[in-house]
């Protein structure tokens, strides 16, 4: 929740001090703030305080359970690709792979955190690991538009076609 409101504190700061916001700023900024609200329901909000008490801190344990473990692990990854595709979209600094990837460990700690002290979710090194991998795999794609951008723009601007 902390993090959340760090993040709307600088996306509300960023956005105020531009005068004309682009219409794919605000649809990114919607769809980031309709993820998190869909991430924090799903892995925090929708589970008793009480339930979960476990605290796993070796690395590749819960691969090595059953074929609900292993979607598990993929669930964790998938789940932050689209944290490493829009937060570069809506905050300026994390078109930074030193501050987008940071952003996604933080964020994905915070959670395992209050998961653990509110025992709504198990607490795993996994989970941190997967979602960070899960970060960079968006910003990797988000990395890729960009430059698949800047190309278009340059073959528009030398009027060369590929094919």
């Amino acid at each position: 929740m902390i993090v959340a409101l760090i993040l709307i504190n600088g996306l509300w700061y960023q956005f105020r001090r531009c005068i004309l916001i682009s219409p794919i700023k605000i649809i990114c900024l919607g769809l980031f703030v309709t993820y998190m609200y869909t991430l924090l329901q799903q892995t925090y909000f929708s589970r008793p305080p009480g339930s979960r008490n476990t605290v796993s801190l070796i690395l590749g344990e819960t691969w090595q359970g059953s074929v609900q473990s292993k979607a598990y692990v993929i669930e964790n990854i998938l789940m932050m690709i689209p944290f490493g595709v829009l937060l570069p979209n809506v905050l300026k600094p994390a078109e930074s792979i030193f501050c987008c990837i940071p952003l996604g460990f933080f964020f994905s700690v915070s959670l395992e955190y209050a998961q653990f002290l509110s025992q709504r979710g198990h607490m795993q090194v996994d989970d941190v690991v997967m979602n960070v991998i899960g970060t960079i795999i968006g910003y990797l794609f988000f990395v890729s538009i960009k430059l698949l951008r800047r190309l278009n723009k340059y073959l528009k601007e030398k009027k060369c076609f590929l094919l």
